[in-house]
């Protein structure tokens, strides 16, 4: 084995990961289920596809074609060779946009590609809630569909032509081809002949019970789809190769259908106080023809008002019902968009259906409806505890007109065997996510998950729908497809899968000869994960393992397009550097699946390349703080492994900041200027000489503050500004206009000069030494706190240290308390303020045009809308650069190992932007690393929110 990779290594220009860390992170997709795989390859070509898979038949070896691993069903995890198309074979081949079609490698993500595909009025339809990093090739090997199905059916419905490597080394292009073409090629000699000609006989031997046996709904990607060719005279394998999860072949490219954009859109919630009233209501709805009709549950609901990134979007939401239905309608022209949906509420209405029925016509609220939608999945997955709602029934495909009935009989299954269960999903088609909450480390909830099924199973037969309805088989359901298909179809599936893969080399296990549901669990009851002593309390998230479990594995750390998270996998596009990877290292690590556990180097290195962007916390649906997780593990490897040169200088630096600040800091600044200065320092404490370190003030802003204000700091009322290490000793000019601003709105302000706030420390991992030093400055703001009195932050990453990580650290609660919510941002303080009609003035920005740039902490946190408000409420424009992570990170630009990839995350979306700003355009980036990233890559000078604009007193 040991050969075999050396020789593969050396020959192929991707890549080849082989380490016990790296085979733990691909052992999951977002199933139940773990099984470690041999080796992992991330080839960048069609040859190094080629080359892996000759290797590996050759030598016995099973291959499994994966992209971004979003399975619900098990269908990427296996002890095989997994090929990983995410990261390099990922682009679009060949565009023709006047027959309206696509050529692209299986790596492409949908959203990227629809993204490229809007400047033609184009998209490929099928919209899976993963969309965002589904790859195509696995949306092919799933046959995936998503909201809009009912419109545009299933992703076999927009395959046009499929290129497949065979295991043995055959490549094949199927395509659409006519009786006449199709004969010619079953005559061929070869193997490719012997394939079409076998299918075609198949298909024909067995038309009669393809018909009877294939559920009529359309909503149906069980087993091999031999029902694409029994009503008609056209043959394309494509179609066979789709949904049959890489247990047939491996795809290198595939040619796609696309369909226009639509020119209107509108979406109507329809609230409802019953949830099987709610189901019943989707008949009432589809002679209104709607492109979607999608139900959420309360569960659902009521997750999306408290998660910190849905909460935002959820206004459209009336009362608190038990159910809504997002109904969706495309048009032609406006009048009909919202026509239609109006026709509908009347009949509703009439029928006695919902109590509230808002509409929206394509804009923000519409936006917010589907964000919801979109991230449903993930918030269920994220329920708190070890009870998770769980994929194995979720995915039948119900005849509508049943649909409520099977869903009432379901739900008593579950009442039946002691569970509880969410939903969500298609109701249009009739696919209901219906998750039974389990424990699986429970030996009595295995049982459940087995007894559940098997009575569904037996509902779905009942009622004539399909047994998977856009998941898939897996390793969840394939073991039920004999029972399903019955033993002849079932018998001409391992036909097929012989024709394809006589040596059973392909994804074994799925569709056909599967294992039963509750084997390979991720979860099982030999499960334990060790007691870990942390810094953190872990409050909300109950105990650093619950933190840990709640990634789920729906991979939405894996986007690319939008959003900061995660800023390391953008840029480098390897697992382990997502939020997902982290997560599924440390569950492996205090679970003992890792030698050496949270302390060790390994586990370093993989947690090296997490910001602590705090993106996590917001924009995954479960809220898992990668940061904060971060920084108890390097406490940790500390703790066992010692601490550097290097991380002592971060550690220290508030420190040096203090002492160096003031008559010292012309003689620092000229020194750390010089050459010769940062060639020592890079080769002492690995800061690259590339880099400047910010310079230190002349005059600390705490002293100007004494000498200045004491005779015109007067006001009505007070507000406490709090001195961090940043405006103190480096830029006392962001205090300055700080200052000038809280008292030009009228207050008497009071500086807290009480300390750092120890966010350096925090970051880096000195948790102990944070709570220590940390007590003095908590305990100098508690005198303001106690008088009622907010504090203001300027410095994003400080307010986050002081409301954010510090509450959870910290015993005394009441305190804690204190910190969430009279600690916050200079912006949001005003804005609420002005909202509260406490400020008789007005505010505008300096200059005529300002572009923003937001913090990571501000924006998962706080939001950058409060500095958008007061800076457009003059009507001056005001831009939002959509950037991620501007790459800095606090010390991890400077350092010199991270220096490339921290040129290259600025470089996706921020450091362009700036270069097409206009000549007299403000540039606002709150954060201090922010500021010197951009100025180290760029000719613009940033500024802070506070002096970019001013106060205009009322007339």
């Amino acid at each position: 084995m040991k050969k075999l990779f050396t020789n593969l290594n050396t020959r192929i220009e991707g890549d080849l990961l082989l380490d016990d860390y790296s085979l733990g992170m691909y052992a999951t997709d977002a199933s139940i289920y773990q099984i470690k795989p041999i080796a992992i390859v991330l080839p960048k070509t069609n040859d190094d596809v080629r080359l892996a898979i000759k290797l590996a038949s050759e030598n016995g070896i099973t291959i499994l074609p994966r992209g971004a691993g979003t399975s619900l069903a098990g269908q990427t995890v296996g002890e095989s060779m997994i090929l990983d198309f995410s990261k390099y074979m990922n682009r679009i081949l060949e565009i023709n946009e006047t027959e309206k079609w696509v050529r692209v490698q299986p790596g492409m993500v949908r959203d990227d590609l629809n993204d490229v595909l809007k400047q033609y009025g184009l998209h490929f339809a099928p919209d899976p809630a993963t969309s965002s990093r589904a790859n195509i090739g696995g949306m092919v090997g799933n046959n995936s569909s998503g909201t809009k199905s009912i419109l545009y059916g299933k992703t076999v419905d927009h395959v046009l032509e499929a290129s497949v490597l065979l295991a043995d080394g055959t490549n094949m292009l199927f395509k659409n081809y006519s009786e006449e073409a199709y004969l010619e090629k079953s005559n061929q000699p070869n193997r490719e002949g012997a394939i079409y000609k076998t299918i075609k006989n198949l298909i024909h031997t067995h038309s009669e019970e393809i018909k009877e046996r294939f559920p009529k709904v359309m909503r149906r990607v069980g087993g091999y789809n031999l029902d694409e060719f029994v009503y008609t005279n056209q043959w394309n394998l494509a179609k066979l190769v789709c949904g049959s999860e890489g247990t047939l072949a491996t795809t290198l490219e595939l040619k796609l259908n696309l369909v226009d954009l639509p020119k209107y859109k509108s979406v109507c919630v329809v609230h409802f106080n019953n949830l099987l009233e709610a189901i019943s209501a989707v008949e009432t709805m589809l002679p209104f023809n709607p492109s979607a009709v999608e139900i959420l549950d309360k569960t659902v609901i009521d997750l999306s008002r408290e998660n910190l990134t849905t909460k935002h979007h959820c206004n459209f939401i009336e009362g608190n019902p038990e159910a809504i239905l997002i109904v969706e309608f495309y048009a032609d022209s406006y009048s009909d968009v919202m026509d239609r949906p109006n026709k509908m509420i009347a009949k509703l209405k009439a029928d006695g259906f919902g109590y509230a029925y808002p509409l929206f016509p394509d804009g923000k609220s519409y936006e917010d409806v589907w964000v919801i939608r979109k991230k449903g999945l993930g918030l269920m997955l994220g329920i708190k505890g070890n009870k998770k709602p769980l994929a194995f029934i979720e995915d039948a495909g119900i005849p509508s007109q049943h649909l409520p009935q099977y869903i009432d009989e379901v739900l008593k299954v579950c009442e039946k065997h002691g569970t509880k269960a969410a939903m969500y999903a298609h109701a249009s088609v009739g696919v209901i996510h219906v998750r039974p909450i389990l424990d699986l480390r429970l030996a009595e909830d295995i049982e459940r998950l087995k007894n559940i099924t098997d009575d569904t199973f037996e509902l779905v037969m009942k009622y004539k729908g399909s047994w998977s309805g856009e998941h898939g088989d897996g390793l969840v359901r394939s073991a039920y497809n004999k029972r399903f298909f019955g033993d002849t179809l079932y018998n001409v599936f391992i036909e097929i899968k012989k024709l394809f893969d006589p040596d059973n080399l392909m994804n074994p296990g799925k569709i056909v000869e599967a294992q039963t549901i509750e084997h390979n669990l991720r979860y099982g009851t030999a499960y334990k994960d060790e007691d870990i002593k942390t810094e953190y309390a872990y409050e909300a998230e109950e105990g650093f393992a619950a933190s840990v479990h709640m990634c789920t594995g729906v991979g939405e750390c894996r986007k690319v397009l939008g959003g900061t998270m995660c800023p390391s996998f953008k840029a480098t596009r390897d697992e382990e550097h997502s939020t997902r990877g982290r997560a599924n290292a440390l569950r492996m690590a205090m679970s003992n699946q890792f030698k050496d556990g949270l302390s060790s180097q390994r586990l370093h290195e993989v947690m090296d390349l997490c910001l602590s962007c705090k993106a996590c916390k917001s924009e995954c649906p479960s809220n898992v703080d990668m940061a904060k997780m971060k920084s108890d593990t390097l406490q940790m490897y500390y703790d066992a492994n010692g601490i550097s040169f290097r991380d002592k200088l971060i550690r220290d630096s508030s420190k040096a900041a203090a002492n160096i600040a003031g008559w010292k800091a012309g003689i620092v600044n000229g020194i750390q200027k010089n050459i010769v200065f940062k060639t020592i320092l890079e080769k002492t404490a690995k800061f690259d000489k590339r880099r400047t370190l910010p310079d230190f003030a002349k005059e600390p802003f705490y002293k100007w503050f004494e000498k200045n204000t004491s005779k015109n700091n007067i006001g009505n009322k007070k507000v406490v500004l709090f001195a961090d290490t940043y405006l103190n000793y480096h830029e006392p000019q962001i205090g300055i206009s700080a200052y000038e601003l809280l008292s030009g709105c009228g207050y008497e302000v009071l500086l807290a000069n009480v300390g750092c706030c120890q966010r350096p420390k925090i970051s880096h991992g000195f948790l102990r030494d944070a709570k220590k030093e940390g007590a003095k400055t908590l305990e100098g703001l508690k005198q303001y706190l106690d008088q009622g009195l907010k504090v203001v932050v300027c410095e994003p990453s400080c307010a986050s240290a002081l409301n954010d990580d510090f509450p959870d650290m910290i015993k005394d609660k009441s305190l804690a308390e204190q910190m969430k919510t009279g600690v916050m941002m200079i912006d949001v303080f005003l804005a609420n303020e002005l909202d509260q009609g406490k400020l008789d003035v007005k505010f505008e920005p300096v200059s005529e045009s300002v572009s923003i740039h937001g913090h990571c902490h501000q924006k998962a946190l706080y939001g950058t809308n409060t500095m958008k408000v007061l800076l457009k409420s003059s009507g001056h424009e005001v831009n939002e650069i959509p950037s991620g992570c501007c790459g800095m990170a606090g010390s991890f630009g400077y350092e010199k190992e991270h220096y490339d990839l921290s040129k290259k995350i600025g470089s996706e979306i921020l450091f362009p932007a700036i270069d097409k700003m206009k000549k007299n355009e403000d540039l606002v980036a709150c954060g201090f690393s922010c500021r010197h990233q951009i100025e180290h890559f760029s000719s613009a000078k940033p500024k802070h929110f506070v002096e970019v604009i001013k106060v205009v007193k009322n007339k």
